[in-house]
């Protein structure tokens, strides 16, 4: 699945379909394909994530506001916000149609995007919201069970060429996942070329277990058991804020948590 294309506008419909039957899959087996360092590896300290999704207010008040309909129904889809001094600096969509708005973008002064949000939900309720640098995508967090928190945190790397495809990353460089909603951390995901090693925490102490760590190979196929490579410096400490950054979806091979696989991944893609 092609994860670059469910922003574009006057697309999202089709887009949007893919996407849930991309998060629905990840439910088991949600994936990225990248290279990157990984808190994966030896005992760390166990990590926790704040899970709450908070939505930024495009605000018109007071601003010009610019309406496009996409579709000629009569009804705006689009809503462009300018500042005084004609910037725009965010925009809200209903690409879909259906009278919510599904699709949030941010801008900073200089006109590159800072932040998209996104609905993937007939509730119009933000599930996955993207931060940039730069104009280029850094990090991302999901609600890949419709359990209106935050499951997965994915990372980019800003200075990898673009998918030219799409214009975007092909995918993540690294991967953290909350399988069980308790706020801490029980899946690593850690790529190496088309190599992607998952480490998980089968005893429930909060850390990596890097005699369960596998290695996937571009076949989806495991190519290796052995343990992951060293975490990376800060221990994976650093994450996207949850109020600035989405997720998807595998669970650990433990008890408490389903086994990973690495069928129909689609690298974490959107």
């Amino acid at each position: 699945m092609n994860d670059a294309r469910f922003c574009l506008p006057g697309t999202l419909g089709a887009q949007r379909a893919l996407m849930l039957a991309a998060l629905a899959a990840g439910l088991t087996v949600f994936a990225a394909c990248s290279g990157g360092e990984s808190p994966a590896g030896a005992k760390t300290a166990a990590t926790t994530r704040s899970e709450t999704l908070d939505h930024e207010d495009c605000p018109e008040s007071g601003k010009r506001v610019d309406k496009i309909d996409t579709n000629g129904d009569g009804k705006p889809d689009i809503r462009r916000v300018f500042d005084g001094s004609g910037h725009e600096i965010c925009r809200v969509g209903d690409m879909d149609h259906d009278g919510k708005p599904d699709l949030y973008e941010f801008f900073d002064p200089s006109g590159a995007v800072r932040r998209r949000e996104f609905a993937y939900n007939d509730a119009g309720v933000i599930n996955a919201i993207e931060i940039y640098q730069g104009g280029k995508l850094a990090s991302r967090v999901f609600d890949a069970t419709n359990q209106h928190r935050i499951d997965t945190w994915d990372w980019f790397d800003t200075a990898a060429p673009p998918d030219p495809k799409t214009g975007r990353p092909a995918h993540p460089a690294r991967r953290e996942r909350d399988t069980t909603g308790n706020g801490k951390i029980d899946q690593w995901w850690t790529w190496n070329g088309d190599k992607v090693t998952i480490a998980v925490d089968s005893n429930g102490d909060g850390q990596p277990d890097p005699e369960s760590a596998i290695t996937l190979g571009a076949d989806n196929n495991p190519v290796s058991t052995a343990p992951p490579p060293p975490p990376a410096v800060d221990g994976g400490a650093s994450a996207p804020a949850a109020s600035s950054a989405p997720a998807a979806s595998a669970a650990p091979a433990s008890s408490g948590s389903p086994a990973p696989s690495a069928a129909g991944m689609d690298g974490g893609r959107s």
